[in-house]
């Protein structure tokens, strides 16, 4: 297992964090191969959200958050309560009143959502493709708090916040999955740690998918977990047939062939089959049609996520001051952005699903956005000046709620 300690440089695209190593000997070497601990990658890391809020947070409707306990106190023992118990939220504030001062963790998914920094924290590592980002999960566990020693499905880099937490974990990829059953959690039944770390403010430690892992609290701390998921193959054959469904062709109905008195009534007959086979295969499967169903399909959130359009979109005339006084524009978190070549220079630009097919006058503009989270108003009033194209598409984008001004 390598460790890498940060180099005092700072590249423009945040690459960084890697600890002085390249982008393309990451991606060769160890994204998906290997894990990679990385000392100092955040040097002075300061949380963008504190123990008390992340509890805060955890009691609002719409956040998906839980609390783990290693192992019940005896009076819940007595009542049934089972090793590494999970209680979902959301949380009445008493929850946290009760718990005790060790063995228990907080996890709250999609923080990015809630909290600008955590957000910014993605475009640190933008030199994996929008389309790969799950989100910023951020924990906090008190001292001997963990969620067990597990395997995960996707990429994940563990940047340490506040306090220290001690990570045992395998350095190959984890052959005996076996899990204790009938808990909550997926606890594997047999852990020997191949690596022994202590991370603490800033550090970083990169794990592939499918190498075991188990972080315990040394201190009362917080972690963010930056996660990178894939599809499955059932995900994509489901969500492509769905798409495939809506089209307004899908909507015609198996004709029958000629037929003539059956033999057998359990029988299929041939000329049947062949005008089922027929049907099947007349779903549009071009490279094209996969690949504009794949961008859709991938800047999607889970279900119930939807980019607002805000109840008074500012004109093109107010955007235009905003953007002259220096005003940052941010990008909605409800929704991944990502593009696809069109021709002559043209794209298409996918925001939270939604294609947009954007000219070539405004094709930089569209790059330009989908690169980071946050831009500089007069940056982008320099871009869109001189192209009308390029006004149209951010007056559309504002409209739509996917970007709007702030932090």
């Amino acid at each position: 297992m390598e460790e890498r300690r940060r180099s005092p440089s700072v590249t423009k695209d945040g690459t960084d964090v890697l600890g002085g190593m390249s982008v393309a000997r990451f991606l060769r070497e160890h994204w998906q191969k290997k894990p990679l601990l990385v000392r100092g990658a955040f040097p002075r890391f300061r949380d963008p959200i504190s123990p008390d809020e992340l509890a805060g947070l955890s009691c609002e409707d719409g956040v998906e958050s839980r609390i783990v306990r290693e192992e019940p106190a005896p009076e819940e023992k007595k009542r049934g309560a089972r090793p590494w118990e999970v209680s979902w939220g959301p949380h009445e504030e008493s929850r946290f009143e009760s718990l005790p001062d060790h063995g228990w963790t907080l996890l709250v998914q999609e923080v990015n959502r809630w909290v600008p920094g955590a957000a910014l924290l993605l475009d640190r590592f933008s030199f994996v493709p929008n389309v790969r980002v799950d989100d910023v999960m951020v924990s906090f566990a008190a001292p001997g708090g963990s969620v067990g020693p597990h395997v995960d499905s996707y990429d994940v880099f563990l940047v340490q916040g506040q306090g220290e937490r001690r990570w045992r974990y395998h350095t190959k990829p984890t052959k005996d999955t076996r899990l204790v059953p009938d808990l909550d959690l997926r606890v594997l039944a047999s852990f020997r740690a191949e690596a022994d770390e202590v991370l603490g403010p800033g550090d970083m430690l990169y794990l592939p998918p499918g190498f075991a892992h188990y972080g315990v609290a040394v201190t009362p701390c917080l972690t963010y977990s930056i996660g990178f998921r894939s599809p499955s193959a059932g995900e994509a054959w489901a969500s492509f047939a769905a798409a495939a469904c809506a089209r307004p062709e899908a909507a015609r109905l198996l004709e029958d062939p000629p037929l003539s008195a059956a033999a057998h009534p359990g029988a299929i007959p041939p000329a049947l089959l062949a005008r089922v086979r027929e049907m099947v295969r007349s779903v549009d499967t071009s490279d094209d049609a996969i690949d504009r169903w794949f961008a859709s399909f991938a800047t999607r959130l889970k279900p119930g996520h939807a980019i607002e359009p805000p109840r008074r979109a500012p004109d093109g005339a107010a955007i235009m001051k905003r953007l002259a006084r220096g005003d940052t524009v941010a990008r909605s978190e409800e929704g991944r952005w990502a593009f696809l070549p069109g021709s002559r220079g043209a794209l298409r630009l996918y925001v939270g699903g939604e294609e947009i097919e954007v000219a070539a006058p405004a094709a930089d503009l569209a790059r330009t956005l989908s690169a980071a989270r946050r831009h500089d108003g007069r940056a982008l009033r320099k871009m869109v000046t001189k192209s009308s194209a390029a006004r149209a598409l951010l007056i559309r984008l504002f409209a739509m709620g996917a970007l709007r001004f702030g932090r």
